[in-house]
Formats: C-alpha cells, structure tokens, sequence
C-alpha cells in the first residue's frame, strides 16, 4: 500500500498538520502543543522513505535506524523517557559496525572475480588512480577505508546488458570516470556521507558527438562518513 511513497506526500503531511497548529492557535484555540517538539519527525519521515523506495539491504537498514533515532527523540521530546546527547554517540558506532557486516554478508565474491574485466580494488590508508581499457567489464567491488581513489573508465567498455559496481566508503572517497555514453543509475544508500552521480547526457555538452551505444551501469553499496562520486 505504501510502496514507492515518495518523500514529498511526508513533507506535505508535515506542513498540513503544522498549518493547522498554527491556525488554531491563531485563532485563540490553544492546545498547548509545541511544533518544535514535533522536529523529531523529520528522521521518522526519511526512514519512511528509506523503507518504501528501496529493496530490502542497505535502504531498510538505514531506514530503520532513522525510524529507531526519531523515535527516541520524540518520546525525548514529550518527557516520557530522557537521555543526554551524549549518551547516543555509542549508537552510531553500533549502527556502522552493523552496516559493514550487513555489506560484508550481502556481497558474494563474484565468478572470475580475478580477472582483468572485473574491477576489484581496496584502499586502506592510501589512494591512487586505476585506469581500466578492457572492453568487456563484468562487474567490480570497490572499498575505501580512511583512502581513496579514482577509477577511470573513460576508455572502457561492456557486454553486459547492466553494469553493476558494488562500493563502500568509510571515512573515505572513490571517484569513478565513465565514458559519456554511460547511463549512471546510484542504488547506493549513504550513512553520514554522500553519494553523488555528476555525469552529464552527452546532448547537454555542445559540440559533443557520442555513436557508441548506450551502456546502463548501477552504482550499490554505501557510505559512512564518505563520498562516492560519478562523473564523465
């Protein structure tokens, strides 16, 4: 029923009931409510959104952490339990330790995972930039703890009918370079970080003239206190 609700229908829900907070009091009705008691909502609407446009994984996941935060503070907020911000910082790295062993079980060493149209890279401490040319890319699993890099495919290619790149960034960035022709779809679902597809269709850049065929590639995975960024 509540399938691919989008985030908006939340907001709007939000922005009603604050509306009619305020008329009512506007007009000497006072129920003695305090819209900012009500902050708490916000998280519980992105958890919402988490949960109802995206697989079960990484997206549930998250959305139930916002859910389980909105829910302490609201109940903060009117009095029923209290706890000091402080106290909640262990939470987080509750909820990260989860997330790296949540992506740890989901993701199965793929077939031929060692051979050169399958990009398999990890930074730890460190960084560099990796070019691929092979023409038929399978796949690739991309990590990066407390590094980074910059993977450039400009001058690669794939057979597949979808490209998928499965990345995990932690306290870390990874830079992927496609070829204009790629359409770039992110399924991935940040934690305190950012993922971000920067490519542009190859119409919006005058003078550009693109025959190869289209290529779909999907981005998955997460970022925790990172940042993934596609361009071309």
């Amino acid at each position: 029923m509540f399938k691919n609700v989008d985030i908006k229908v939340y907001i709007g829900v939000a922005v009603i009931f604050a509306g009619v907070i305020m008329f009512l009091d506007n007009i000497g009705l006072d129920l003695g409510v305090d819209l900012f008691d009500f902050w708490p909502l916000i998280l519980i609407f992105i958890g919402l959104n988490y949960l109802t446009n995206g697989k079960q994984g990484a997206r549930s996941t998250n959305g139930w952490l916002f859910i389980a935060f909105g829910v302490l503070f609201l109940l903060r907020s009117f009095d029923i339990i209290w706890f000091s911000i402080g106290q909640l910082w262990p939470l987080v790295l509750i909820a990260i330790g989860f997330s790296i062993l949540r992506n740890h079980a989901q993701s199965a060493t793929p077939e031929g995972s060692d051979s050169a149209d399958f990009i398999n890279l990890l930074f730890i401490l460190g960084g560099g930039e990796h070019k691929y040319t092979s023409k038929s890319l399978r796949g690739g699993r991309i990590t990066a703890v407390m590094g980074g890099g910059t993977i450039d495919l400009r001058h690669a290619d794939t057979r597949e009918e979808v490209l998928e790149i499965e990345v995990f960034a932690m306290w870390g960035g990874i830079e992927i370079i496609v070829p204009f022709h790629w359409q770039v779809n992110i399924k991935g679902a940040p934690l305190l970080g950012a993922m971000e597809n920067n490519t542009n269709p190859p119409e919006a850049i005058e003078g550009l003239e693109v025959s190869a065929p289209p290529r779909s590639l999907v981005i998955t995975g997460s970022a925790i206190m990172g940042g993934v960024e596609v361009k071309n």
